[in-house]
This record gives C-alpha cells, sequence and structure tokens, in this order.
C-alpha cells in the first residue's frame, strides 16, 4: 500500500485520565484544564458576540449538567453548531473560569465535542435566569449577508483568499495554510416588518444561518447574495431576536404554521 493510500481517520483522545464529574469542576478554580466530561445540554442562557483580538466571534452560554450537579458552558464560534439542546456530549479540552461564586466551562480551540449516551441529572434543577427572547412574525424588507473565511488557527477574518487557489497565507499569523481549511463564517443583518409595527432591524449571527440554509437548499452554502434573494421571497418570516439584537432562531411562517398544526393535531385523544 502505497503511503498516500493510508487512511486517516479522526478519532477522539482515549485517555480518561483527565475525566472529571460537574461536582469535581465545581470544586477548580479559574483557569483549570477539564480534560474529558460528559455534559447535558439543559438550556440556552445567552447568545452574543464579543470582540476578539480585533475582530469578533460568536458565544452561545448553555447551562449544563451531570448526575452530579450543574453548572454553565460557553461555546464560542465554529463549535456552536455541534451543540444541540437537550442532547448529551462528551467534551475534550474545555477550561474553567468563575462566574461569581461559581466555577463555570468554556471551550478552547483545541476542544473536541462528540455525541455521548444518556446522561444523568441532579435530583432538583437549580432555577437560571434565561435571556428574554421576543418572536416577530412578518415580511422580510431587507437583508444582507456575507459569507467571510477565518483562519482556523488565529480565527482572523481574510478579505484576500481566492478560492481557486490550492494555498493561502492568513493575512494576520502569516501562517501559510491549504484553502479548504479556511473556515467560512456568517454575519449580516435582516430587516423585518411586523404586524401594525415599525421595522426592525436585527443581526444574523453564523450559527443562525444554519436555520436559514435549511429553508434554501436550493442556494450554494457559501452563495450570500442567492441567499438573500431566497429570503426575500419568502412571505412570511417567524424570527425569535434576543435582548443583544440577534437572530435566534429563523423560519418562514408557513413551516411554523404545519409543525404547530400537527402539535395540536396530536393532542386530539383517539376516538
Amino acid at each position: 500500500m502505497r503511503l498516500g493510500t493510508f487512511p486517516l481517520p479522526h478519532r477522539a483522545p482515549s485517555s480518561t485520565s483527565n475525566r472529571l464529574t460537574v461536582v469535581d469542576v465545581l470544586g477548580l478554580g479559574p483557569r483549570q484544564r477539564v480534560g474529558v466530561i460528559e455534559l447535558k445540554v439543559l438550556q440556552l442562557l445567552d447568545n452574543k458576540v464579543a470582540d476578539f483580538q480585533g475582530g469578533s466571534m460568536e458565544l452561545k452560554c448553555f447551562e449544563v449538567c451531570d448526575a452530579t450537579g450543574q453548572t454553565a458552558l460557553s461555546v464560542w464560534d465554529r463549535q456552536i453548531s455541534t451543540v444541540q439542546l437537550g442532547q448529551c456530549y462528551t467534551f475534550w479540552s474545555l477550561t474553567t473560569r468563575k462566574d461569581g461564586s461559581r466555577t463555570v466551562l468554556t471551550t478552547t480551540p483545541s476542544t473536541l465535542v462528540t455525541a455521548t449516551t444518556v446522561v444523568g441529572q441532579p435530583s432538583s434543577l437549580r432555577l437560571v435566569t434565561v435571556t428574554a427572547e421576543e418572536i416577530l412574525c412578518g415580511p422580510a424588507t431587507g437583508v444582507k449577508i456575507v459569507a467571510k473565511p477565518r483562519c482556523p488557527r488565529c480565527h482572523a477574518g481574510q478579505d484576500q483568499l481566492a478560492i481557486k487557489c490550492s494555498t493561502h497565507r492568513c493575512e494576520r499569523c502569516s501562517m501559510l495554510q491549504r484553502t479548504p481549511a479556511y473556515l467560512v463564517t456568517y454575519s449580516g443583518v435582516l430587516i423585518v416588518a411586523p404586524r401594525d409595527v415599525n421595522e426592525r432591524s436585527m443581526a444574523l449571527t453564523n450559527s443562525v444561518m444554519g436555520f436559514v440554509r435549511e429553508f434554501c437548499v436550493a442556494c450554494n452554502a457559501h452563495d450570500g447574495p442567492a441567499l438573500e434573494e431566497t429570503i426575500m421571497a419568502l412571505p412570511e418570516l417567524v424570527v425569535s431576536v434576543n435582548a443583544e439584537g440577534l437572530v435566534v432562531r429563523f423560519a418562514p411562517a408557513v413551516v411554523v404554521s404545519e409543525a404547530m398544526a400537527e402539535c395540536s393535531q396530536g393532542d386530539i385523544p383517539d376516538a
């Protein structure tokens, strides 16, 4: 077999020497490494865009638990799409920080996330404050979507990357890398005209673009103008926006109506 034909599967780390539980984490101080931990994702606490190294990165904060306790987990940037509410995951290479008196977790550039089997939860859960969301329904009256490649090393946005070139040198860290290694992230603005109120302008983030692309399957994933045209062609949208002005969820109104109708039918008892 030639060297170039050896399979190179991506494997999760096998070491369990640094495996911790939530109660272990709560006893740690800030900036401590957590090698391996299994967590159940309970709630989305917050969604924001934070300044990072001269640019911006999306951040989502979740309430998580296992059978021993409950804490919070901050998930950054490209790892956000790997974490869903109500699901259980194994996390490798997290770190701790303090949120008041509570020790919480955060992802790092080397964090690996994989789905796992059922993770337990405490007999009673701590009440947490969740960021309020507003639901708006109406047609889109304006939209702008920007697809921007970012360096997988330093996360800097790239302005001069040529898709047809095999390599590209990062415009910040100067690392020469293969062009497909650069991660495409999205940002943008959506303007919606709800019934009987003024137009509302809100920000589109990289994570919510998963919802957008789900209903724009005919578009190239990185084709911002095509995504914009598809959104403008939808007769009505239902969007959830948080206090930061970020779109948290997005769907055509007809899809939401169909889902609600199915739920309603499911509530009707059998004759």
